[in-house]
């Protein structure tokens, strides 16, 4: 690859590194703040309603960040299709978002859980509100990553300061993700105005049948993203059934920090994936030199990231919380290494989805989390929080090998195994 494509990559990368940092590692910074207010049992009953919130998003993000984002980079030059596809995702997240929020209501008038915390989770809906506006992906497409970083920056902003100035007590934790949500359509607005208005995008009314083919492109990716956070979150759910909200508050401050680490190899994935879709088109060749000179470093300096988490494991709990609790530093500490894991599948997720097998990476992911779900029931009720993160390794190491199985399977490989020797 040339200089001037290196450099591009490095741009995308350090401009999204930024928004993810700000995204995961502001709401982490502040924690410990939150549970000097609302409690451990308290940040523990967040992070559940975080997870609908998590899972609500999903559908409304619908693939977007990846078939979306492969249509504008493949016709950026053409104006007018950008504008079309612009207005009509636009158009197919607001009304998956409004579906969504009648499927939150009739949760909350029927299943007596949700109907305790009816305030939380109706507020809490903000944040999915800001998530289905954000354009990110439009920007992805483009290449404009920088437009990306300011808006969470705007975002997380606004978040620090509302807790800051509101969250003083036990009764104040309704209010965190409620918070996020504002920062959350503040960006996204802001978003808008500068995809419409700094670009220049023109209006074209969105049809029903570019919503529905965009609905139909979707549905695969959203269904595999859907199972990758269905087993990243569903242990939080299963833990709170066998434990309670102080041993999920626990286990939440550990997952949070690995999910800030695991959160660095996504930003790797958006940051080349737009660049890839045209770059290995091209030859065998341009893929191998591709993984030689960007995935091998990333996967040495994950190793030794992931090398220091562990050591320094204890100190990095003790900044959010100091009652000498053991249990978050033996769950940090089990989960310290799966990001070498995940790094693993990165080539083969990568490679699959730039040429279009949705089946196969979509196989992958249900069965990951079948196993998840299976592996939590199983170990859950007998190891409690250790139980949950046992089955986030588990289903970690089976999604690693089953995406390369397909990679070989598809006869994929030969884009990078040359260029890891």
């Amino acid at each position: 690859m040339g200089i001037t494509h290196n450099r591009k990559l490095f741009s995308n990368f350090l401009s999204l590194s930024i928004v993810q940092g700000i995204n995961f590692l502001i709401p982490l910074l502040i924690t410990p703040y939150v549970i000097s207010k609302v409690g451990v049992g308290g940040i523990g009953m967040i992070a559940v309603a975080q997870t609908v919130m998590i899972y609500l998003s999903t559908i409304t993000d619908y693939g977007f960040n990846l078939t979306a984002t492969k249509e504008i980079s493949l016709y950026k030059a053409d104006h007018s299709r950008i504008s079309k596809i612009f207005f009509t995702v636009l158009a197919s997240k607001i009304i998956i978002m409004i579906f969504l929020f009648a499927l939150l209501v009739g949760l909350i008038l029927f299943i007596p859980f949700f109907k305790h915390h009816f305030t939380l989770y109706i507020v809490g809906f903000t944040f999915v509100l800001g998530q289905a506006l954000f354009v990110n992906w439009f920007f992805l497409g483009l290449e404009k990553m920088h437009f990306i970083t300011i808006g969470s920056l705007v975002s997380r902003l606004i978040f620090v300061v509302l807790v800051f100035a509101f969250i003083k007590g036990k009764g104040d934790d309704v209010l965190f993700l409620f918070f996020l949500g504002i920062g959350n359509i503040v960006a996204a607005l802001l978003s808008i105005f500068v995809a419409i208005h700094l670009l220049k995008l023109k209006f074209l009314r969105p049809v029903w049948a570019d919503i529905i083919y965009e609905i139909k492109e979707g549905w695969q990716i959203t269904l595999s993203i859907l199972s990758l956070n269905t087993y990243l979150f569903s242990g939080i759910f299963i833990l709170r059934f066998f434990t309670t909200d102080l041993v999920v508050g626990y286990y939440s401050i550990a997952v949070r920090i690995f999910f800030a680490a695991r959160q660095v190899l996504a930003v790797f994935s958006e940051a080349v994936y737009p660049h890839l879709c045209k770059l290995i088109l091209q030859s065998k060749e341009t893929g191998n030199a591709f993984f030689k000179q960007i995935y091998v470093p990333l996967l040495i300096a994950t190793l030794l990231s992931c090398t220091a988490l562990f050591i320094f494991s204890p100190e990095i709990v003790y900044i959010f919380i100091k009652d000498g609790t053991e249990l978050p530093v033996l769950l940090l500490r089990m989960l310290s290494f799966v990001p070498v894991v995940v790094c693993l599948n990165i080539p083969a997720y990568l490679l699959l989805l730039v040429f279009n097998r949705k089946k196969s990476y979509l196989k992958v992911f249900i069965l990951a989390t079948l196993i998840n779900i299976i592996a939590n029931i199983l170990f859950v009720n007998q190891l409690g929080a250790t139980g949950t993160v046992l089955s986030i390794i588990i289903t970690e190491l089976f999604i690693a090998a089953g995406l390369n199985r397909e990679l070989y399977k598809s006869n994929l490989n030969g884009y990078i195994s040359s260029g890891m020797i």
